[in-house]
């Protein structure tokens, strides 16, 4: 079965609030999920931000990376000179995550857009990457397109009502497509994990994505 096509709405093309109004209706969804499938209660479970590494493995292949980090830094932001800041391989849908990473268990992470943060430095790049393609499992595949992003240089950014989510405990992957001639990856990934209070954190109130 041929993966499914999502084209990543540019945030400059959604009306004031829209883009909270879509964040904030997949974590109901997916903390319902979560409280059905883990038999808790919500009040039980926490939102809290992704941790590119710790949570996600993001960049620790060096299929995607000329040196694999294993570091909580979106992108590939060259902070120290601990890991190389450039594509492994262009002209190709790359792992951005280990072989055989499995989700944590009572751990839901959930994807619903891209930041493409080459703006944000003092020389900017040319992005590489195209499309991003998710396996969930073995079968449930999406592949994301940025293309309609690309037209406003000014804040690259995307998101997609159709958010994608990595159960516990299922094996997944994370393929960007780097284009030929490009430079280096710098994007961010949007999203939350959902969990079981005390799993990592033990908040005073259900805590808020950022």
């Amino acid at each position: 079965m041929a993966e499914a096509i999502t084209t990543l709405i540019p945030v400059q093309e959604l009306v004031l609030g829209q883009l909270a109004d879509i964040r904030e209706a997949i974590i109901d969804a997916v903390v319902q999920k979560a409280s059905s499938e883990l038999t808790l209660p919500e009040e039980q479970l926490l939102v809290r931000d992704i941790r590119a590494y710790d949570d996600l493995k993001f960049g620790a292949n060096t299929d995607y990376l000329a040196t694999a980090q294993s570091t909580n830094v979106w992108g590939t932001f060259k902070h120290t000179d601990t890991y190389v800041a450039e594509a492994a391989t262009a002209g190709a849908y790359v792992d951005a995550v280990p072989d055989s990473t499995t989700m944590a268990d009572q751990r839901y992470i959930v994807l619903y857009g891209v930041r493409d943060m080459r703006e944000s430095l003092a020389t900017v790049i040319e992005q590489d990457i195209s499309l991003i393609k998710f396996t969930i499992g073995t079968s449930d595949k999406v592949i994301w397109d940025l293309s309609k992003c690309e037209a406003y240089k000014d804040g690259i950014a995307g998101v997609t009502p159709s958010a994608v989510v990595i159960p516990p405990l299922a094996p997944y992957q994370i393929d960007p497509y780097l284009m030929d001639g490009g430079v280096v990856p710098y994007l961010q990934l949007m999203g939350f994990v959902v969990e079981p209070v005390g799993l990592l954190l033990v908040p005073d109130r259900k805590e808020e994505v950022l």
